[in-house]
C-alpha cells in the first residue's frame, strides 16, 4: 500500500514583488507515492545529458498525474524529469532530481 504522502505542484499565478522579481505561487495536490531508487543505467545515461536523477516516485493511478513538473516529498522539492507509464498499465513512475534554487 502507498502510504507516503507527496504533493504535485502546479504553477498557479505569477506575480512580482516590490523589486520587480517574479514570484510564482503553486497549487499543491496531495498524492500517495512509493519512493524508489533510480536504476544505475538510467542515472548514467541521464548524467550524459546533464540531468541527475535521484529518486523515482510511483503513483498507483496515472490519472492523478496532470503533467506537473514539480513534486514535493518530505519538504524537498524535486523536478520531474521523466514520466513512465508504458511499463505498467495503471501506474506511473516519475523520475526526479532535486530542484536547485538560486539564493
Amino acid at each position: 500500500m502507498y502510504e507516503n504522502v507527496a504533493y504535485l505542484l502546479g504553477a498557479n499565478v505569477t506575480t512580482y514583488d516590490e523589486y520587480g522579481n517574479e514570484k510564482i505561487t503553486y497549487t499543491k495536490r496531495k498524492v500517495f507515492v512509493m519512493p524508489r531508487g533510480v536504476y544505475a543505467s538510467e542515472f548514467y545515461n541521464a548524467a550524459q545529458a546533464g540531468l541527475h536523477p535521484e529518486i523515482t516516485f510511483e503513483l498507483t493511478n496515472r490519472a492523478e498525474y496532470k503533467g506537473e513538473r514539480l513534486i514535493e516529498f518530505e519538504n524537498v522539492v524535486y523536478n520531474i524529469i521523466r514520466d513512465d507509464w508504458k511499463a505498467q498499465k495503471d501506474k506511473i513512475s516519475l523520475v526526479c532530481e532535486k530542484r536547485v534554487v538560486n539564493g
